[in-house]
């Protein structure tokens, strides 16, 4: 017997700014970078002692808080999405939180692609500008690309980036459904106990 929740909507907008969310959707990128690099920063004398222990802690932390942010943008997103459908009578379905997802991880595929370019010998070597621009996900980088040498990167690490990316895509979509459809994970649970 759970209660209905009235729902207001203060904003301006008379619709769902799909456009806002896609850029801020890409913007979110830099955010996970923003923190990626105090995550190294503060991980850096770590390596020096631990190495490949380091690297995939460093690696967990950098992907944790990859997820965190793209989980709480998703939410977000579905929740106001939510709203405008109740309250304003938009139509922004489900689905729009895995465009979310995947406009969000585009810039890092970028720099991949960049990357595939430079170990095939058609531009320089991008490696250090790559792990810079993915800085929260050095650690695992480098279990791959020990080093800043084009010619040591290991050919996985061209399929293990893409599921990392898709790992987000995935979160950002599933919490935008959750914020979309409304639902309240501690009441969910509450009650779930109370069945048993």
């Amino acid at each position: 017997m759970s209660e209905i929740k009235q729902v207001s909507d203060y904003s301006e907008e008379e619709r769902y700014n799909r456009r806002k969310s896609l850029l801020t959707a890409l913007l979110k990128w830099l955010e996970c970078e923003f923190f990626g690099i105090f995550i190294f920063l503060s991980v850096l004398a770590l390596r020096v002692v631990l190495k490949t222990a380091a690297d995939i802690i460093f690696g967990l932390m950098g992907l944790a808080t990859y997820i965190l942010v793209m989980a709480d943008f998703g939410f977000k997103e579905g929740r106001k999405a939510q709203i405008k459908n109740s309250v304003r009578g938009d139509n922004v379905k489900r689905g729009f939180g895995a465009v979310l997802g995947l406009v969000s991880v585009l810039p890092a595929l970028a720099t991949l692609g960049v990357l595939g370019l430079s170990y095939s010998g058609a531009v320089g070597s991008f490696l250090p500008l790559f792990k810079l621009l993915n800085a929260g996900l050095w650690g695992l980088i480098n279990l791959f690309a020990p080093d800043m040498d084009i010619t040591h990167l290991s050919p996985a690490l061209f399929a293990v980036f893409p599921a990392i990316q898709l790992i987000l895509v995935i979160v950002t979509a599933a919490a935008f459904g959750i914020g979309h459809d409304n639902d309240d994970l501690q009441t969910r649970i509450m009650y779930k106990r109370k069945e048993r």
